[in-house]
């Protein structure tokens, strides 16, 4: 399904775009199944983020195509490539990595405000993600955006206070401002979402995903990340936590020369 000229237009204005029905049904039962399976048998880099007696649980893998394969198909031959490469104006779409996100009923945690690129060793403005949901999102448990914030020209330091409460030690990235505590100071979107719909964001558009303290429904959500033509290796002081396997890259490469990215669409 081509990409309507308004939806590039609020992609690149706001940061974030709402895309419906752009999964196709065959896909989004595939997925489930996919997720289903990972979660018996998660790979090296899974995280669960809920601890000790904490309520429900907040499960998080990685790089899920490399041992699963539907989700390796999905990659390759789904709709998200092409889809990313027209919000991007992109000739090409490198495939990055995947990441499930499962919070199951009366799960507190939730993700707090931040950017997608610090994270990442990606250098580049041709880099957004898709969240496709598995099961039906309501506002309650959705994801937020701050809509512009992709074009403040300004970068926040990662943290991880889901697992250890530590934070990045970089001192070339800002810290986040607390969004929560100015909200009305703040232009906050979001959408209820079906299986089958699918957001796309730019890679520095500020984001939450709200916590799960529903009874009895599941969020069950995939990400991808893709990349377009300009974006390229950085090695960040201190490395990005993202690729997560090893690679000889060296910052200015672009990531198609290491065949663990590989292109998946291009014109």
């Amino acid at each position: 399904m081509p990409v309507s000229e308004a939806e590039i237009k609020a992609y690149e204005h706001d940061g974030v775009v709402c895309l419906r029905n752009v999964i196709p049904p065959k896909w989004t039962e595939r997925l489930k199944e996919a997720v289903e399976a990972d979660i018996a048998e998660p790979g090296a880099h899974v995280e669960i983020y809920t601890m000790g007696d904490d309520p429900g649980m907040f499960f998080n893998d990685f790089d899920l195509w490399r041992h699963v394969p539907a989700l390796k198909e999905f990659v390759f031959e789904g709709p998200c490539a092409k889809i990313a490469a027209q919000l991007m104006g992109s000739e090409k779409i490198t495939f990055f990595y995947d990441h499930v996100f499962v919070k199951e009923p009366g799960t507190e945690s939730n993700t707090h405000w931040h950017q997608d690129q610090p994270y990442m060793a990606v250098d580049g403005w041709q880099f957004c993600s898709s969240w496709i949901p598995l099961d039906p999102i309501t506002d309650e448990i959705t994801i937020e955006f701050v809509r512009g914030s992709h074009k403040w020209g300004r970068m926040f330091a990662p943290f991880d206070s889901l697992t250890s409460g530590s934070r990045h030690p970089s001192k070339v990235f800002e810290r986040c401002p607390d969004i929560e505590a100015a909200r009305n100071e703040f232009e906050i979107v979001s959408w209820e979402l079906e299986p089958g719909d699918a957001i796309f964001f730019q890679a520095l558009t500020l984001h939450q995903g709200r916590n799960n303290p529903t009874k009895n429904m599941r969020r069950r959500t995939i990400t991808h990340r893709w990349l377009g033509d300009d974006a390229t290796f950085i090695l960040r002081d201190p490395p990005a936590e993202f690729p997560k396997y090893p690679t000889t890259l060296e910052t200015g490469q672009p990531f198609c020369i290491d065949s663990q990215f590989p292109v998946v669409w291009q014109v």
